[in-house]
């Protein structure tokens, strides 16, 4: 184990961990001597030397100022190192679905999504980008990025032959921003809307009404019930299903034109959406009356998708089948989850 992870887990939340990928880049980078340490504590680089040329991973990075201890969605959320010179970090996201997305935060209040995943975070620091925030990616390297994309030359041809893909020569940024989003709606926020600007043309983008096999998502369902069973939500997609934000099950956001806007859309879209909650009801009766406890998986996932509704039914041993609802949003998800993610206020 790298010296960087020795000091990074046990400072992990609960069920997160870090991605194996990193970790094999941690190591290498050590073999190659780029760790150092000052009274500031232990600090790793990409590249040679101590000049901050890109991220500088480092165990003293904190959530303090954008998620406090106890907080909902601190446990979410995990500092890996320094992105630029005024504060900004990058973190590792357990996003909606529980897969481990790679974020940046800024000192100016930024939220940035980053990379899917640990490899393609490894690529976009192998770019060779300066600082790593919103004004910087999305184009290509800029002249003041120079020395920065020297210095990784060595780490870009690490990354390429190690995990056998290519480093692009720009990175992407991500619209709309989905870690900006569940940011503010964590944390309340209201959407701006600009003020005595120009009213937005209207989409003429036709509203599709999605096709869905009412019988293949219950069928679905009944299979995760006799799977082993595990702690929490059942992390698994709804079998043969459209693999959806990970693993929420079957997730009715397939709107291949637009999202319902409208009194006859959204009624359109209600009614697909009894129809699913009509074969739930066949197949396992009246749903639970109570809502879920607060603070429970069950209730901040309605936080986190702006979902209002849930419908719950007790299956099983100690399992519950769960199926949000929400015309307006144009989202129907379906999962299999326990007792406890239903009934006890924890972070999952």
């Amino acid at each position: 184990m790298s010296k960087l992870s020795q000091l990074l887990t046990p400072k992990l939340p609960p069920e997160m961990s870090i991605p194996e990928p990193l970790e094999r880049a941690w190591t290498w980078m050590e073999a190659q001597g780029w760790g150092f340490e000052n009274k500031h504590g232990y600090f790793l680089t990409p590249y040679a030397g101590t000049a901050e040329l890109g991220i500088t991973f480092s165990p003293t990075e904190t959530l303090t100022g954008w998620f406090e201890p106890g907080e909902n969605g601190h446990d979410r959320l995990f500092p890996l190192g320094q992105t630029d010179g005024t504060g900004g970090f990058a973190a590792l996201w357990r996003d909606p679905s529980d897969e481990v997305r790679v974020v940046v935060l800024g000192s100016e209040g930024e939220r940035l999504f980053a990379a899917d995943d640990a490899v393609d975070f490894l690529r976009l620091l192998a770019i060779g980008y300066l600082e790593l925030n919103s004004y910087s990616i999305g184009e290509a390297p800029i002249d003041e990025d120079a020395e920065s994309v020297a210095a990784l030359a060595e780490f870009r041809a690490w990354v390429e032959q190690e995990f056998d893909v290519s480093v692009p020569p720009e990175w992407s940024v991500r619209e709309p921003d989905p870690f900006d989003a569940w940011v503010g709606e964590v944390k309340g926020e209201e959407l701006e809307v600009p003020a005595g600007g120009p009213a937005p043309e209207p989409d003429t983008t036709p509203f599709i009404l999605p096709s869905v096999d009412i019988d293949a998502v219950v069928s679905a369902c009944r299979k995760l019930l006799h799977e082993p069973r595990i702690d929490g939500i059942r992390f698994r997609r709804l079998d043969g299903l459209r693999l959806t934000t990970a693993a929420w099950g079957h997730e009715l956001e397939i709107i291949t034109g637009r999202e319902p806007t409208g009194l006859d859309e959204e009624t359109t879209l209600a009614s697909l959406m009894s129809d699913v909650r009509s074969a739930f009801i066949a197949a396992w009766g009246a749903p639970r009356a109570e809502a879920p406890a607060k603070d429970s998986w069950a209730a901040n996932k309605l936080v986190v998708t702006s979902i209002e509704h849930v419908d719950l039914w007790p299956v099983g041993d100690d399992l519950f089948v769960a199926l949000f609802t929400s015309a307006t949003e144009g989202m129907q998800i379906a999962a299999v989850v326990s007792a406890s993610a239903v009934d006890e206020p924890a972070n999952y």
